[in-house]
C-alpha cells in the first residue's frame, strides 16, 4: 500500500508535503539527468514511496515557471508531453543550499516534535 502524504490526527489533516517544495526538487531531479514531465513525475512517485506524485496541474505550471525564470531549458522541441528539461547553471545555483534546507528542515520537525512528546531525545541529528 502507498504511503500518504497526508497525516491524519483526529479530524485533521496534515500535509507532509511543505508548500513551494516541487519546484526545488525538479531542480534536484534534473541536476542529476535531464527529463520530461511525466519522467519527473514519476520519479518523484518513487522515491517517496508513491507518498507524493505531483499531477501534471502541478509538474507542467512548474516547469514552464522554472523555464521562464531561467532555472531550466528544453533540450529540444518534441511532441508536446515529451519536451525533454535540463538544468542551467542557474538552476544548479538556485538548490545550492538544499543540504542547510534540509538541515532547518529536520531540526524544525524536531522542534514540532517536542510539543507532542516533551522531553524526548531529538534523534540522532
Amino acid at each position: 500500500m502507498a504511503a500518504s502524504r497526508w497525516c491524519v490526527c483526529g479530524p485533521f489533516r496534515i500535509s507532509l508535503i511543505p508548500r513551494g517544495l516541487l519546484k526545488p526538487v525538479i531542480l534536484s531531479l534534473l541536476g542529476e539527468r535531464s527529463m520530461h514531465g511525466f519522467e519527473l513525475m514519476e520519479e518523484i512517485a518513487r522515491r517517496t514511496g508513491e507518498m507524493w506524485r505531483p499531477g501534471p496541474g502541478a509538474m507542467y505550471p512548474a516547469l514552464l515557471s522554472l523555464e521562464e525564470e531561467g532555472y531550466v531549458e528544453v533540450l529540444e522541441e518534441g511532441e508536446r508531453a515529451k519536451k525533454p528539461y535540463a538544468i542551467t547553471p542557474q538552476g544548479r545555483e538556485a538548490i545550492q543550499g538544499v543540504e542547510g534546507f534540509l538541515d532547518e528542515w529536520e531540526t524544525s520537525m524536531d522542534h514540532l516534535e517536542a510539543i507532542w512528546r516533551p522531553g524526548a531525545q531529538r534523534r540522532g541529528r
